[in-house]
């Protein structure tokens, strides 16, 4: 009952857009309940919960008016098809680790980085002509 509910919060906090990676904002998004130092406090069930809910909230955020074809999205979807709560939770477990400057900002932020260095946005392979 208390990772439904920690993921269900989780859907309702998430920014329409993403933060880049350099951590640079250019629009306004909201402090979420949690920073990072917080998620290497969960155990490994809190932490699947919040990793699947952050997710289930990108995916949510067309909802919200963000495009449902943006390349940012779509290649977030497409990295993390076929891959656990277990692997994206241990994605993020190890962004947060290695990088303590960042623990006193939002859990949310840093989850969202450590998901876009392992999931680049790649841009469109060129056709080649036959």
């Amino acid at each position: 009952m208390k990772q439904m509910c920690l993921t269900l919060m989780l859907l309702f906090l998430l920014p329409v857009e993403g933060i880049p990676q350099q951590h640079v904002v250019s629009h306004t998004t909201h402090n979420g309940f949690l920073q990072a130092r917080e998620y290497l406090d969960m155990d490994e069930g809190g932490q699947r919960a919040y990793a699947m809910g952050i997710l289930d909230g990108m995916y949510l955020a067309p909802w919200f008016g963000a495009p449902d074809n943006d390349k940012g999205l779509v290649s977030l979807a497409t990295c993390v098809e076929g891959m656990k709560a277990s692997q994206v939770a241990a994605i993020i477990e190890k962004h947060i680790r290695d990088h303590p400057e960042y623990w006193h900002w939002d859990l949310k932020d840093e989850a969202y980085s450590a998901m876009r260095k392992a999931c680049p946005i790649t841009p469109p392979t060129a056709k080649h002509p036959n």
